[in-house]
Order: structure tokens, then C-alpha cells, then sequence
């Protein structure tokens, strides 16, 4: 064993070393490549503007000599076309040296030369987006989708950023979008189901995912499905795609932590431990899993096991009040009141309107022999407080 890792340290030595030769070999080209490009430059204005030369200076990140050389150009170009392209490409340097709103100012200009240029919207929604500005990002990318309305990729484009900041109807039509444009796409069929079930409308979920798979979706899209079934109650048409999918690839996290919920749901906890634990060898920073595994462990009676697992969860999300209330229960089935008490608490100052966790604090005080503490929770759980 110790030398197996001997042997792949060294080997690991060897490739480090060559890939930083590699690099330095590379940037000591590329500096070549950049000294050669300038100096073709210094002889091109004001007769000759080549932008094609500026062009492969900007991919070499030579962000601030392309930068200089294009505002000394833009003071001797009259083409119009030309001084939107020079803009455009002024904004790139400004983007790659982090001056966004330069970056955007000159995109104005660009596509005050060229309107409706979809390379020049993109890079401001870009630029938008790094200042944490994604209102304006769509703004500006539903402009482009106006000028370019049969584009696929830029009405998906659009989408994700409506999922990344939570407007799941509107990625749902963008998503839709794309769709209709490209029947054929199992991915755009993919995110529109996302979109669904993120919206519960699993039975449309279901449809489409279908159709990912019917064109050539990854076998992940399966256990999607699945868990649609599971969701409409068709437990033993999820269970059959389930097991299919784990015959294929029996270490598919999703499927195994999928098929333990189904079979926990159909009264068989065995099995469904016994996949929660497989997952767990895939995956031990889930807090998700581990309040699983505690739920599965709470009902076969084993509390204490139960407790563990909850504590692990909290372990990784303390703020998580499912498991806190979980673990809460657990303690008070072992007569642990106080302890119980303590994860109450900490539940009810992140969701005071908890009525279920106000409830079982009063039952503890009712125990500790504290009536009032008692009432007092008791009439939180009723709002009366």
C-alpha cells in the first residue's frame, strides 16, 4: 500500500513539473507572439487599421496594449461599421481588465454604430451580470431576442438566468422557446421539465422528460422521471424504472436515495436503510441523506441511531429545521428533555412561527413540571402570544 503511494506521488511530481515547463513554455511564446504584434501595429495607423492583428492581441489578454492601440485608432477611423467594431472591441479589453462600466459605455457606442448586433448585447449582459446587475442583464438580452427571435441558444441563454435567480415561470417560456424552435433538443426538453416540477406541474413534467429521453437524454433523466411517478403516487412505476436504472448503474446516487424514499413510503424501511447506506458511501456530506437515514432509523426503532444520524446532519446545516425538530422528537422519546429542549429552542429562533415545534416545548415544560412555560408555548402554537 505504501509504496502504490509512493508511486503515485512521484508520478504526480512528474506531470506537475512538466505541465508548469509546459506553461512557462507557452507564456514565453505567447510574449513572443504579443512583442511581434505590437510592433506590426506601431506602423498601421492612421492608413491601416487592422483589427484582425488587435484581435488575436486581445485573445493573448494583452488587454491594455490592445486597449491603446484601438482609442488611437478610433481618432482616425470614419467608417461607421469600423467604429462600432473598435468599440465593441474596446469593451473586451475593458472587460478583461475589470472596467465594466467603461465596458458598457463603449458597448452603447458600438451598437449606437451597428444596432442590433447580438455579439455586443451579450458581452453587456455579461458585464451586467459580473456587476450583479441580472434585471438589466435581461433587459438587455430580450433586445437581443427581439433582433434575433428564432435563436435558440440566446432564448436559453436567457432562461438560465431567470433559473439561476429563482423566476421559474419565466425560464419555463423561455425553456418552452426553445422547444418549439428545436424539437429535436433533448436538453431544452430537459430544463423545461425542471421548470415544471419546479412549478408542480408534474404531470407535464413527466411528458417532458419523456420526450429528453425519446431524444437522446442522459440515463440520469430516468431517475427524474422517477421521481415524478413518486410524486403522483405511482410508486410501483417509479420502483420498476428505479430498479432499471440501478441495474445499469447501481453507485446512481439519485436513484438509490430516490428508490430508499419509495420503498420507505411502501412500509419497506429494510431496504430502504440499506439504500440510504449505499448512498451514504457515495455521498457522507448530505444532510439530506443523513435526515433520511434518520427518519429510516426512527421508524425501524432505532432511536438512538436516529439521533446520530440527525446529528450529523446538523453537523454539516445547523440551521436546518426539519432536522432539528426530528432530532427533538427523538431526544424526547428517550426522556432526554432538556437536551431536547436546547434544539427546540435553537428551531424557534430561526422559525418562530413553528407551531409543531411550540407544541412539543410545551409538552417538555409540561414534564419539568413548569405549567406557565408550558402555557406560554401553547399559546404560540395557537398565535395567541
Amino acid at each position: 500500500m505504501n509504496l502504490q503511494i509512493k508511486s503515485l506521488s512521484q508520478n504526480s511530481s512528474i506531470i506537475i513539473k512538466d505541465s508548469i515547463k509546459g506553461k512557462i513554455t507557452e507564456n514565453a511564446q505567447d510574449q513572443t507572439v504579443i512583442a511581434n504584434l505590437l510592433s506590426y501595429l506601431e506602423d498601421t495607423l492612421p492608413n491601416n487599421i487592422d483589427l484582425a492583428a488587435v484581435e488575436k492581441l486581445i485573445d493573448l489578454q494583452a488587454f491594455t496594449e490592445a486597449r491603446n492601440y484601438l482609442k488611437a485608432a478610433l481618432l482616425c477611423c470614419d467608417e461607421q461599421s469600423l467604429k462600432g467594431k473598435i468599440h465593441f472591441l474596446i469593451a473586451r479589453c475593458c472587460h478583461g481588465l475589470e472596467l465594466l462600466q467603461e465596458a458598457i459605455d463603449n458597448l452603447n457606442q458600438a451598437l449606437y454604430y451597428q444596432p442590433n448586433n447580438i455579439e455586443y448585447w451579450n458581452l453587456q449582459a455579461d458585464c451586467y451580470l459580473e456587476m450583479g446587475d441580472w434585471q438589466q442583464a435581461v433587459t438587455v438580452l430580450n433586445k437581443s431576442v427581439r433582433s434575433s427571435p428564432r435563436n435558440a441558444e440566446l432564448i436559453y441563454r436567457l432562461g438560465s438566468i431567470f433559473l439561476f435567480y429563482g423566476e421559474y415561470a419565466e425560464a419555463l417560456n423561455c425553456f418552452s422557446g426553445c422547444c418549439q424552435l428545436k424539437p429535436f433538443n433533448a436538453e431544452y426538453w430537459e430544463m423545461k421539465a425542471e421548470m415544471l416540477l419546479k412549478l408542480l406541474q408534474i404531470s407535464e413534467a413527466v411528458t417532458c422528460f419523456k420526450k429528453a429521453i425519446k431524444y437522446g437524454g442522459q440515463y440520469h433523466l430516468y431517475s427524474r422521471l422517477a421521481y415524478c411517478y413518486a410524486i403522483l403516487g405511482k410508486l410501483r412505476k417509479a420502483k420498476k424504472i428505479l430498479l432499471k436504472v440501478l441495474n445499469k448503474n447501481p453507485d446512481d446516487y439519485d436513484a438509490l436515495n430516490n428508490l430508499a424514499g419509495i420503498y420507505h413510503k411502501l412500509g419497506n424501511n429494510e431496504q430502504a436503510y440499506k439504500l440510504l447506506k449505499k448512498a451514504l458511501t457515495l455521498n457522507a456530506n448530505d444532510p439530506l441523506l443523513y435526515n433520511n437515514l434518520g427518519m429510516v432509523c426512527h421508524k425501524l426503532h432505532r432511536t438512538r441511531k436516529a439521533i446520530e444520524y440527525y446529528k450529523e446532519a446538523l453537523k454539516i446545516d445547523p440551521s436546518d429545521t426539519i432536522v432539528l425538530y426530528n432530532l427533538a422528537s427523538c431526544l424526547v422519546e428517550k426522556g432526554l428533555w432538556e437536551e431536547a429542549k436546547i434544539y427546540l429552542e435553537k428551531l424557534l429562533a430561526i422559525e418562530s412561527q413553528n407551531s409543531d415545534a411550540w407544541i412539543l416545548l410545551g409538552n417538555i415544560y409540561e414534564h419539568l413540571s413548569r405549567p406557565n412555560k408550558a402555557i406560554d408555548c401553547f399559546n404560540h402554537s395557537l398565535g395567541l402570544a
